[in-house]
C-alpha cells in the first residue's frame, strides 16, 4: 500500500471515532522513522454536533451551578483531552482490526494548536493577515526579485485553490514582526514540505524600553 492510499485509509478509519465526539478531522501526518508516527489532528468544526452521551462534556462556564441543578456550559472551542483519548482508543482498535499498517507505529491524537499545520489552502482562508511559515525541500525563489530560500515566512495575504500569497516578513526574538522590502511571494502549496501558522508571542518590554 502506497503512502497516499494508506493516508486515505487511515482517514476513513479515524472518521467514525472523531465524529462520535462531535469533532472534525483537521489533518493527519505520517512520519517515517525507526517507528512510524501516525499523528491525527482533530478540532470542532462549524457544523459539528455536541458529543454523545457518555463522552467528554463541553467546557463549563466559571459560574456554573454546582448544587445539583443543570449546569450551564459554554460552547466548546476545541477538543478536550478526554475526547482525544477516546478517539485514540477507538482509532487504535480500528487499526488493529483492519491491520493496515505493516510495521510498528505510534499513534498520537491532538488538536492543531496555535501553530497549526495546514493540509490544504482551504484551511488557510480563516488566517489571512496572520504570519505563516512555508518549509521547502530545497532553496527556491517564488519569482523575480525574490531570493531562493528553503524557508519562507510572511503575512498571509491570499489563499487560492493551489497557491498562497505572503508578504515576506521576519520575526525577532521579542516577537516583533518586520516587513521585508521584497515583492509578494506566491507559493504553490504542493511545493512546500510543510506550511504552518506562526503564533507570535510578543515578549513584555521593560518600562522605558521602546522598539526601534
Amino acid at each position: 500500500m502506497t503512502n497516499s492510499s494508506l493516508h486515505e485509509k487511515l482517514l476513513q478509519l479515524a472518521l467514525p471515532a472523531v465524529r462520535a465526539q462531535g469533532l472534525d478531522i483537521w489533518g493527519l501526518e505520517l512520519i517515517e522513522g525507526g517507528q512510524m508516527l501516525v499523528r491525527l489532528y482533530v478540532e470542532k468544526g462549524p457544523g459539528a454536533e455536541a458529543p454523545a452521551s457518555g463522552s467528554a462534556s463541553a467546557t463549563q462556564a466559571p459560574d456554573s451551578a454546582t448544587d445539583g441543578s443543570e449546569e450551564q456550559s459554554v460552547q466548546q472551542l476545541s477538543a478536550t483531552v478526554n475526547q482525544c483519548e477516546s478517539i485514540s482508543r477507538q482509532f487504535s482498535l480500528a487499526l488493529d482490526a483492519e491491520d493496515v499498517i505493516d510495521r510498528a507505529y505510534t499513534l498520537e491524537v491532538s488538536t492543531p494548536g496555535f501553530n497549526r499545520i495546514f493540509f490544504g489552502t482551504s484551511q488557510m482562508q480563516d488566517y489571512i493577515g496572520d504570519m505563516v511559515e512555508a518549509r521547502l525541500p530545497n532553496p527556491w525563489s517564488p519569482g523575480e526579485g525574490l531570493p531562493a530560500r528553503r524557508t519562507w515566512k510572511g503575512r498571509l495575504l491570499k489563499a487560492d485553490s493551489d497557491t498562497f500569497t505572503i508578504a515576506p516578513a521576519t520575526v525577532d526574538a521579542d516577537g516583533i514582526v518586520t516587513d521585508e522590502a521584497l515583492p509578494e511571494a506566491v507559493i504553490p502549496f504542493d511545493r512546500a514540505r510543510r506550511v504552518s501558522r506562526m503564533h507570535i508571542f510578543v515578549r513584555p518590554q521593560k518600562p522605558g524600553k521602546k522598539h526601534k
